[in-house]
């Protein structure tokens, strides 16, 4: 590991710890974290009723391509009433910036009264585009009853891709992201690959111990079907349809500035070309039903649990028990996979009328 990136790294963290303990101590409105349009980053604002920021990065050599496509997600922001803020600074090393800035983001809104704090992030690398604006951000969110949801995102075939993911601005996420920056210095052994903050995040994600409560952090996170907030545009087409909300160009290499000047000219010369009301998308009927049967599986688990810790000793339950671990399993890794999710479902269901029947 390069010595620059160990000294920053670990600068960074001690900032981090320095502002966490400030925000411990006060419950004051701190006016030297408050958003501005400095240099450093762009904020805007207007009406938003769930209280979202969009948050991207964008620094270095000048790239035309970039920042028209983050200006396709500042329009979308304005339509509905969110802030946003693109870090313009290099602070820590490489994409080491993107947990970096969301980190110090998080603790500045906590800084902040509740009623004046956003409550969730919206993360947009700037490789996506925004091509149907009717779509709010917030349809995707968990409903408040989900409280112990603060991470939503999407995965593909190699696991987590935080290209667009939501963080909730809540305690977890600061002890998560402080975890995140700091698995290569406690654990220099392991190879994080080519996108190291995306493979960081994603292995102290499936912790189950340690974290703020001592459960690790598997249980609070949702994936959601990638389509629907992060859809790919592949070398050959886009797969996806009229209505989604945006474009996003992972693993493209060089091949991804003519794709993404194609739809950049089509958002900025035709865009009503892909704009699709909200009601016609699909996703306000998708979305509610996603989150119903997440809760129901959630429910359904925590009552037979619940159900086996008040059971008489000598009970069997075994096979309830592995069904429980076998659905929670599924919210947290496969919650985009809703015929996993049934079937796991379904096994507890069965598991629990062949115990309580005593065959």
């Amino acid at each position: 590991m390069p010595q620059g990136f160990t000294r920053r790294a670990i600068g960074a963290l001690l900032t981090a710890t320095a502002l966490l303990l400030i925000w411990r101590v006060s419950s004051y409105d701190v006016a030297s974290l408050a958003p501005s349009s400095s240099n450093n980053q762009i904020a805007k604002s207007g009406g938003n009723p769930r209280r979202i920021a969009k948050v991207s990065m964008l620094y270095g050599n000048p790239n035309p391509l970039y920042e028209r496509a983050l200006q396709s997600h500042e329009r979308h922001a304005n339509r509905w009433g969110y802030p946003m803020y693109v870090l313009q600074e290099d602070i820590s090393e490489g994409f080491w910036n993107k947990p970096s800035y969301v980190l110090s983001l998080v603790i500045q809104e906590l800084a902040k009264p509740a009623a004046k704090r956003s409550e969730w992030l919206m993360w947009v690398d700037a490789d996506s585009i925004i091509i149907n604006p009717a779509i709010p951000a917030d349809i995707f969110l968990p409903p408040s009853d989900l409280s112990e949801i603060h991470f939503v995102a999407s995965k593909d075939q190699n696991g987590l891709n935080t290209g667009i993911v939501f963080f909730h601005v809540h305690p977890w996420t600061v002890s998560m992201l402080v975890e995140t920056l700091g698995h290569p210095l406690y654990l220099p052994e392991i190879d994080l690959g080519r996108s190291a903050d995306q493979e960081a995040m994603a292995r102290i994600m499936k912790k189950t111990t340690g974290g703020p409560e001592g459960q690790g952090y598997a249980a609070g996170m949702a994936y959601l079907p990638r389509p629907w907030i992060n859809t790919y545009e592949w070398h050959h087409a886009y797969e996806g349809e009229k209505g989604n909300m945006l474009v996003h160009f992972p693993g493209l290499e060089d091949d991804r500035w003519p794709h993404m000047a194609n739809w950049l000219d089509i958002v900025e010369k035709t865009p009503l070309e892909w704009e699709v009301p909200l009601k016609e998308s699909g996703y306000d009927e998708l979305t509610r039903e996603f989150w119903a049967k997440f809760r129901a599986a959630r429910d359904l688990a925590n009552s037979v649990q619940e159900d086996i810790w008040l059971l008489p000793t000598g009970t069997s339950t075994s096979l309830r028990q592995a069904a429980v671990n076998n659905v929670r399993l599924a919210l947290q890794q496969h919650a985009d996979e809703p015929e996993l999710l049934q079937q796991q479902v379904d096994e507890l269901k069965a598991a629990v009328k062949e115990e309580s029947s005593g065959r």
